[in-house]
């Protein structure tokens, strides 16, 4: 079911960014890698002022968190990814609205056909990256129906763990990094 739900995302990120055409859809894809860049900067000056805000969820006894078993300390790394998704979204956002500014831009005369494919390519890379990041988020959160989803999803699986770069990346920021500050 998982699977099924990320396939129509992507599909549906294609033909967003089919309508969108190449150049939009660059500066929505532009905005996404700013927003990665600066949420990689700063969200581990706001990870520990969450703990005070944000309960980690406790839903019973889960032995594992079945995507992601080689940390001890999933709390902190739960904080961290939090930490990192408010920064990314509300960046995301301030862009979204200067990128809607810069739209007139996507009506300058450009080849039809590669401005439209391009389009569909680019909006199928971003939305992939946002569901990335949020079936990590989800990948860290100990709640049972949720892991045994994640668990049962190919898909799911694939992303979080092969995607290029970012799965290696990500899981050094909010795992690893949780880990070897335990281990001091």
């Amino acid at each position: 079911m998982l699977d099924l739900a990320i396939i129509i995302f992507l599909i549906i990120g294609f033909f967003v960014g089919l309508k969108r055409g190449l150049i939009l859809q660059l500066v929505h894809l532009i905005g996404f890698i700013i927003a990665y860049v600066v949420a990689n900067s700063y969200y581990e000056q706001l990870a520990p002022k969450l703990t005070l805000w944000i309960p980690y969820p406790n839903f019973g006894n889960i032995a594992t968190l079945k995507l992601l078993t080689d940390s001890s300390n999933m709390e902190a790394a739960f904080y961290r990814a939090i930490a990192f998704v408010i920064i990314f979204f509300a960046v995301k956002v301030l862009l979204q609205i200067i990128g809607s500014m810069l739209d007139f831009i996507a009506h300058l005369p450009v080849l039809r056909q590669l401005n439209v494919w391009a389009g569909g390519l680019f909006g199928f890379i971003e939305v992939y990256l946002v569901i990335f990041i949020l079936l990590y988020i989800s990948a860290l959160v100990p709640i049972e129906f949720l892991q045994n989803a994640l668990d049962h999803s190919i898909m799911a699986k694939a992303i979080v763990n092969h995607t290029p770069i970012l799965s290696q990346q990500i899981k050094s920021m909010w795992i690893e990094y949780t880990a070897a500050l335990t281990s001091l």
